[in-house]
């Protein structure tokens, strides 16, 4: 078998996500995503992105020359079998009012440490290691079932409300994280499961200003 392609590569490192997820979580529309898969080559700026959200090393997705992964994906030899390593953004989310935030791209945030969880675990929850975030919670509106300081397993992957569930999300330019539950109508609900807080209604016309972040699946913290 000859050398793969630049389209080849992308799609090794797409990894199974779809075109139009991609796109969604990028600043590359769906149509040169899909233009890109077909054969065309993106110019450097673009292959940074790509190769930044897909966690491949620019030599590799470019040229094919050189390791696939980065530095920090080959500590995963570091951990005991059957465990990996999942970045903790330096980044908090806000139960509560909301913090300002610009975004919650990687880019600017940048992983502030490692924390090992059990791969098998992680599968039984519905999530994969690639798009595991560790966040921590900042504030009590969340409380009892996230307390302030409590780290949050966030699964990135998820980026539209599937079902009623705690997402973390921004929305008027404030980090959040809450529990999102749609109405019939149409309408999203934000709400806090500290009765101390109201419940926050997005109606249908504010919510393409709502940006889903992803879905918090475990939360823990000192007792």
């Amino acid at each position: 078998m000859g050398p793969i392609g630049f389209a080849d590569r992308f799609r090794i490192a797409l990894d199974g996500e779809s075109p139009h997820a991609f796109s969604r979580r990028s600043a590359i529309s769906d149509n040169m995503v899909r233009k890109y898969l077909d054969g065309s080559m993106p110019g450097l700026e673009k292959l940074v992105e790509i190769a930044r959200l897909t966690h491949v090393t620019l030599d590799w997705l470019a040229t094919g020359e050189g390791p696939m992964r980065p530095g920090p994906a080959q500590l995963v030899v570091g951990y005991s079998d059957g465990f990996v390593p999942i970045p903790r953004l330096d980044v908090r989310a806000a139960a509560g009012a909301g913090a300002l935030s610009p975004g919650f791209a990687e880019d600017y945030l940048g992983p502030a440490d490692i924390v090992a969880f059990r791969e098998e675990w992680l599968r039984q929850l519905g999530v994969s290691a690639r798009f595991a975030r560790i966040l921590i919670c900042d504030g009590d509106s969340m409380y009892p079932t996230i307390a302030h300081g409590d780290m949050m397993l966030v699964d990135t992957a998820i980026r539209d409300v599937r079902q009623d569930g705690i997402y973390v999300l921004v929305f008027a330019g404030l980090l959040k994280v809450k529990r999102v539950q749609m109405r019939r109508d149409g309408i999203l609900l934000l709400k806090s499961d500290n009765p101390a807080y109201d419940t926050e209604e997005v109606p249908l016309a504010e919510q393409p200003e709502l940006i889903i972040e992803g879905r918090v699946r475990w939360a823990g913290g000192a007792i």
